[in-house]
């Protein structure tokens, strides 16, 4: 799969737009911006031709530390577990959380992700992940969403062939519409011809097209996408969370190089005259060489006799004042907290610095935060469509209020002061312990229906007397 959706840019995207008989939607410029983000991501080794050396992996820093402060304190839940379909539901909630640490990493490399629902054999349902550089966007709605989508979801060896399975997505009027086709080539580079989904025993059960009887959300995939404005060419297309910085990585990444090559031109090298050098012919068997990149030879004449200690003086420090003004625009341009990436002791800051960055990077985790709640009740709903359109879960409605979510604390919010200050509230007479309740636990409180399911569950005493 990944030999054939990373040469999207090339060869890739013309094979499967002629398959498909349509051309994706996605700009020439966006097509390069998504591969500059998986190639920025995936760099380990230094580049010698251009002068650059990946090591400090920002990509991977940025999107780790963000998303370790997303989920740092986060659980979920559903209020009840009672009749089979919530402990169905349940059972589909807890595989969702399941992937999402990959699923948000992915969103934030590529500006979009996709959390594929996949029925299992004893009836329940399994989520999985797909990256924005394995998708191919064929059409969206005047609202941005993803209306038709194609993707590779495999790529077989098969005595020296290559299958690929291609699988498209069109959602129309509500009802959605599943193409399967499967491709034999002699390369992994190319689509190749198309074969019957049987020519593999594991395809042999698909149906080359199927249309949902009953209405089921968009392409039946729930999408996330980043919350940024797109900065590459104003599209719908999302953008990676690191995209703004993408200059500034490489100039850190050029500065790393710079600094290795420093610490290499600058040890100590041994000035010798050249007839101390062994010659440059290769040397006989048990003949001793000095190592060419510690002793430098000089032309024999009187002045260069002998031997000189040469070691100059390492510029680090500032290559060092360098990076930290890197790191720290980087914090700047993405709302992270002063410190997450640069030396919080490098350079003194004042109050309102750490202030307002702390203010920025808790404004960023709660967009992040408010994108995976949002996804995670679209894939309880999506779960429920299909659910009952595969016979996994009866049909009793599924009401969203259910589920609960909580965060812990963040920078500009502190749950535990919220909960004393409400409590302080009711000790007054200014707050009903109902709904204070209702704010503790993320319960339903509009009706005098809700309040009553509050007394009766955490104040028991209260609900006897009102009988």
């Amino acid at each position: 799969m990944s030999a054939l959706i990373r040469a999207m840019a090339s060869s890739g995207y013309r094979d499967l737009e002629a398959a498909l008989g349509i051309r994706e939607c996605t700009s020439t410029a966006m097509r390069e911006a998504i591969a500059s983000w998986f190639d920025a991501w995936f760099e380990r080794e230094p580049d010698d031709k251009l002068g650059i050396d990946p090591c400090q992996r920002l990509p991977y820093a940025i999107v780790n530390k963000l998303c370790k402060a997303i989920f740092a304190e986060y659980d979920s839940d559903l209020q009840k577990t009672d009749t089979p379909k919530l402990q169905w539901m349940d059972g589909v909630r807890r595989a969702y959380d399941a992937q999402r640490s990959l699923a948000m990493q992915w969103g934030m490399v590529g500006g979009e992700v996709w959390i594929k629902p996949v029925p299992t054999t004893n009836g329940g349902m399994l989520w999985r992940t797909m990256r924005r550089d394995h998708v191919l966007v064929l059409g969206r709605g005047t609202d941005g969403s993803v209306t038709d989508m194609a993707t590779c979801e495999k790529s077989v060896v098969a005595e020296r062939r290559y299958f690929t399975l291609m699988e498209r997505r069109t959602g129309v009027n509500g009802y959605l519409t599943i193409q399967n086709r499967l491709y034999e080539s002699d390369s992994p580079a190319r689509l190749g011809k198309p074969v019957p989904l049987d020519t593999l025993p594991q395809y042999a059960g698909l149906a080359p097209a199927y249309t949902y009887a009953m209405p089921i959300d968009g392409v039946g995939l729930v999408h996330i996408r980043m919350p940024s404005a797109n900065t590459v060419d104003g599209s719908p297309d999302g953008v990676s969370v690191y995209e703004p910085a993408m200059g500034l990585i490489y100039n850190i990444n050029r500065n790393e190089y710079q600094l290795g090559r420093e610490f290499e031109l600058g040890r100590m090298r041994i000035v010798a005259s050249a007839d101390l050098l062994a010659p440059t012919v290769p040397a006989k068997p048990g003949r001793k060489q000095l190592k060419d990149d510690l002793f430098v030879g000089v032309d024999d004449n009187s002045s260069n006799v002998g031997i000189t200690a040469f070691s100059p003086a390492l510029r680090d420090e500032n290559y060092e004042r360098r990076r930290q003004a890197y790191l720290k625009a980087i914090e700047n341009l993405l709302g992270i907290k002063r410190g997450i990436l640069s030396d919080a002791e490098a350079t003194e800051k004042t109050a309102t610095e750490i202030t307002s960055s702390a203010g920025d990077y808790s404004l960023s985790i709660i967009d992040f935060q408010r994108l995976w709640y949002d996804s995670l009740q679209a894939a309880l709903r999506l779960a429920d469509q299909i659910g009952r359109a595969y016979h996994l879960c009866d049909d009793t409605p599924w009401d969203p209020d259910t589920l609960t979510v909580t965060w812990g604390n963040g920078v500009l919010y502190d749950a535990d002061k919220e909960w004393t200050d409400r409590k302080e509230m009711v000790q007054m007479g200014l707050l009903k312990p109902e709904m204070a309740l209702a704010w503790k636990f993320d319960l339903p409180c509009e009706t005098e229906a809700d309040l009553a399911a509050i007394r009766q569950k955490y104040m028991p005493e209260l609900a006897d007397l009102e009988r």
